[in-house]
């Protein structure tokens, strides 16, 4: 628990996606446990909603990732569409 307590925000935004789910998990299991220390809890919801919204931005950093993909995809089917229409005339 003290390495996620030590998380600062620079530190968890190095962390790939994989280690922040991770992290979120074992906070997750914490509070699943029955001899939860209320201090201790506090703390682990700040650093959980820290950790979740590091993990939001990085998947909507994702989803903007593949949305230029999937416009440079499309381009490339529209200019092969458009070969393939100049070679039949």
């Amino acid at each position: 628990m003290e390495d996620i307590l030590s998380l600062e925000i620079e530190d968890m935004e190095k962390l790939d996606f994989n280690e922040l789910v991770e992290k979120i998990e074992i906070v997750k299991n914490y509070f699943h446990k029955n001899d939860v220390d209320i201090e201790v809890a506090i703390k682990l919801y700040g650093k959980a909603v820290d950790l979740l919204a590091v993990a939001r931005k990085k998947l909507i950093n994702f989803k903007k990732e593949k949305e230029e993909i999937d416009k440079k995809y499309m381009e490339f089917l529209e200019r092969i569409e458009k070969e393939n229409e100049e070679e039949l005339f």
